[in-house]
C-alpha cells in the first residue's frame, strides 16, 4: 500500500493526537519512576518544556526571526514534548533511547486511523536528531544547525524550579531550611534537589529593544546560593547561550535583582 506524507493541516491534528495520547503518558510515568533518584521527569516535565518552546518561538517570532510553519506547529512541540520519552526505556542514554522510540512512533502516529498518511519522513527524522541531541553535553561538543533544536535545548534547560523536587525530598528541605539547616549534606546527587528547591520560579523572557535572552530565577538564598546554582548548572547555560548565540541572541542569568552576562557567575558569599 502506498504511504502519501500528510498535508501540514493534517500533520497539526497529528501533534494533538500526540499531546493526548495515553502510551506516552505511561511511558512519562514508567521513565520517572525509572529517575526517581532524580527530580522529577514526568509528563509536566515534558508539557513545562513544551510551553516554554511555544513562549521562546513568540518571542523570537514578535523580532522578526523567520521560522516555518513546520517547525513551529509540528517539528519543535512534538521534540519538546517527546525529548525524555526515552528515561521509560534507559535513563543513562535516554536521549538516543527517545530518538529510536519516536522514528518508529512518529512513523505509524496517524489521524483517526487513516494509514495511508504519515508525517514526511525528514520531518521526523529531524524530530528525532533533535531528542538525540537534546544533552547538554552533546549540545556543546556539536556544531548548532538548527533552529529548532536550539529552541527546544533552550526550553529543556531553562525549565527547572521547586515543583521538579519530589514531595519527600521537598519536605526535608523545607524543614532544613525552617531551621537554618540548608547546609547539611544530602544523599549523593542531592545537590539538584537542594538547588532546585531553592529556584522557587524560573522565567524566560525577551528583553524588549534588545536581542537578549533573560533566564530569571528567584531563589530563595536560605537554601542556597546562586553561586551553587550557576556551579551545578553551568553546563546547562553554556548549552543555552551557544543555542541562544545561533539564534543570534545573548543569553542572560537573572538572579532575583541581579542580571549576569553568561559566562561570568554571581560572587560567591
Amino acid at each position: 500500500m502506498k504511504v502519501d506524507h500528510m498535508s501540514l493541516a493534517m500533520a497539526r491534528l497529528v501533534v494533538t493526537r500526540c499531546l493526548t495520547d495515553s502510551e506516552l503518558e505511561a511511558l512519562y510515568a514508567a521513565g520517572d519512576k525509572l529517575s526517581s533518584h532524580q527530580t522529577k521527569h514526568d509528563l509536566s516535565h515534558a508539557l513545562a518544556v513544551l510551553q516554554t518552546a511555544r513562549q521562546l518561538v513568540t518571542i523570537l517570532t514578535n523580532r522578526g526571526y523567520r521560522l516555518t510553519e513546520w517547525e513551529t506547529d509540528v517539528i519543535i512541540p512534538l521534540a519538546a514534548f517527546l525529548h525524555d520519552v526515552g528515561r521509560a526505556i534507559d535513563v543513562k542514554n535516554h536521549a538516543e533511547a527517545g530518538a529510536n522510540f519516536a522514528l518508529h512512533y512518529l512513523r505509524k502516529l496517524t489521524v483517526d486511523g487513516n494509514s495511508n498518511q504519515t508525517l514526511p519522513e525528514e520531518v521526523i527524522k529531524r524530530i528525532c536528531k533533535i531528542i538525540a541531541c537534546h544533552r547538554s553535553e552533546k549540545v556543546l561538543t556539536a556544531t548548532v544547525d538548527d533552529p529548532a533544536w536550539a529552541i527546544v535545548v533552550i526550553a529543556d534547560k531553562c525549565v527547572g524550579d521547586e515543583e521538579r523536587v519530589r514531595p519527600i525530598r521537598a519536605r526535608v528541605l523545607g524543614f532544613l531550611t525552617f531551621f537554618r539547616l540548608s547546609w547539611i549534606p544530602l544523599r549523593k546527587g542531592g545537590v539538584h534537589d537542594r538547588v532546585n528547591f531553592a529556584i522557587k520560579e524560573a522565567k524566560l523572557v525577551g528583553e524588549e529593544d534588545t536581542d537578549n535572552l533573560v533566564l530569571q530565577l528567584t531563589v530563595d538564598e536560605r537554601v542556597c546560593r546562586p553561586q551553587l546554582v550557576f556551579e551545578t548548572y553551568a553546563d546547562r547555560f553554556r548549552a543555552c547561550a551557544k543555542a541562544a548565540d545561533f539564534l543570534g541572541c545573548r543569553f542572560l542569568l537573572k538572579f532575583n535583582d541581579r542580571t549576569f552576562k553568561f559566562p561570568d557567575a554571581p560572587a560567591k558569599s
